[in-house]
């Protein structure tokens, strides 16, 4: 018990290549590793919004321009199963902009999602096919997204990569003892940044997995347009005996 005890306290504090901590015993490090990725996944937002004096002139615009938008995705050779409906209203079109309330007449309006895996030529050719039909009460949006497979993998790569720069750390802190690094003691990963043993590493935080990259309306774009990559940070913390 006492020998724990003098081991838990015989840290001391040292500068090189970030924070690192020696012993007699032991060497504690911290790996860092970020990179750009570009998402996997985009997810486009469609709204059809149909004003008319007559309620079911309003409901067969909205019939009509949602039909034409279907076919339109459906033609690229997306499954129409895929595309799912996410808001359906129907009302009266009120304007509140004067002074007195005015009742324009109806409003049918109905929302859908699609969610493609994202390459730049299937990104673009769904961006201009539905933007050169002009469907006149058409507007979308689009945001991307990392799919659940793709983030592990950034995850684990970020890891490895992160556990390399540990080491390499070590073997510099170890050398400059005049010490031999010895096996791993324990070794651990967060998303977040650490602190080691009071030591503050406070770099600006990662975005989450599932930022948003971009947001862009319709109806016209440029006609080529790349997804902006997003930068994902990891860190472990390693702490290596050393060889006596």
């Amino acid at each position: 018990m006492k020998n724990l005890l003098i081991i838990a306290f015989s840290f001391i504090v040292l500068q090189i290549s970030g924070q690192t901590i020696t012993s007699g015993e032991y060497i504690a490090v911290i790996g860092k590793a970020s990179e750009s990725y570009i998402p996997d996944m985009v997810t486009f937002n469609l709204s059809i919004n149909a004003k008319d004096k007559k309620q079911l002139e309003a409901v067969k615009k909205m019939n009509d321009q949602s039909e034409k938008t279907i076919n339109t995705i459906s033609r690229l050779g997306y499954d129409t199963k895929e595309i799912k409906l996410s808001n359906y209203e129907l009302g009266e079109d009120f304007d509140y902009s004067g002074d007195k309330l005015k009742n324009n007449g109806f409003k049918a309006s109905v929302s859908f999602e699609l969610e493609i895996k994202y390459t730049e030529e299937s990104f673009n050719e769904l961006i201009d096919s539905i933007s050169s039909k002009k469907i006149p009460d058409l507007t979308f949006t689009y945001t991307s997204s990392f799919s659940n497979d793709f983030q592990r993998k950034i995850k684990n790569e970020l890891i490895r990569k992160a556990s390399d720069d540990a080491e390499s750390v070590a073997k510099v802190l170890a050398k400059s003892r005049n010490v031999e690094l010895g096996d791993i003691f324990s070794i651990e990963f967060t998303d977040n940044n650490f602190s080691l043993y009071g030591q503050g590493i406070l770099p600006p935080p990662p975005p989450p997995m599932d930022v948003v990259a971009d947001r862009m309306e319709a109806p016209r774009i440029s006609k080529r347009i790349s997804m902006m990559g997003i930068f994902n940070r990891q860190e472990v913390r390693i702490i290596y005996r050393i060889k006596k």
